[in-house]
């Protein structure tokens, strides 16, 4: 019986061939090259979630700051009594305080009696203010303009610049009548930094 061998080159056909070290370290570098843009898109993403989080807490903080300066009116109704009392004239009052914060002017009162009256002005806000008396027909929203600012015709006083937390008392003879009194420096009458006040 004869036994018939393979030629060596048939053999060598078979077996399998280890991969070439190049494409060993070409795959190696891909994976490297991919995780490398895996872990950039991570920080990307992590930047936009630190700014949207920004973002969206300056845009709260900017809301509850314009809340917190608008002024608010309470409304309350009160039953009459079935018989009134006696009316007594409300006393004299000859001094008035007034807050000025972004962007309200608000006197404790409404009106005050003619004659020297004082006022003691508090800077509530956060940037300097100044609280101007004028004398005017006008409503004190409806004040004529020159140059972006409230005409300060009939100006009876002021208290000039009055910095953040600061407080001063100026005094002025005052005749019966409607004044208005505002912030004038300047955007601050135009963002509704005044108010209407009569004299008795």
């Amino acid at each position: 019986m004869t036994v018939v061998q393979e030629p060596p080159a048939l053999k060598e056909e078979h077996q399998l061939q280890p991969a070439p070290q190049h494409a060993l370290d070409g795959l190696t570098e891909e994976m490297r090259r991919q995780g490398r843009q895996i872990r950039s898109a991570q920080r990307a993403f992590s930047i936009f979630a630190v700014l949207a989080f920004v973002i969206a807490t300056a845009s709260l903080l900017a809301v509850a700051l314009k809340l917190d300066a608008s002024p608010q009116t309470v409304v309350q109704t009160v039953a009459a009594p079935a018989t009134r009392p006696a009316t007594t004239p409300a006393p004299p009052v000859h001094n008035v305080d007034v807050t000025l914060a972004q962007f309200a002017v608000t006197p404790t009162v409404k009106q005050a009696t003619a004659g020297k009256v004082t006022f003691r002005v508090h800077n509530a806000g956060t940037i300097t203010h100044e609280f101007v008396v004028l004398k005017t027909a006008h409503p004190a929203a409806d004040l004529p303009l020159r140059n972006g600012r409230a005409d300060e015709s009939g100006n009876v006083g002021e208290t000039g610049d009055l910095k953040a937390g600061h407080t001063r008392s100026v005094t002025f003879k005052l005749a019966p009548g409607h004044y208005a009194f505002i912030c004038n420096l300047p955007g601050h009458y135009l963002a509704g930094q005044h108010t209407d006040f009569t004299i008795r």
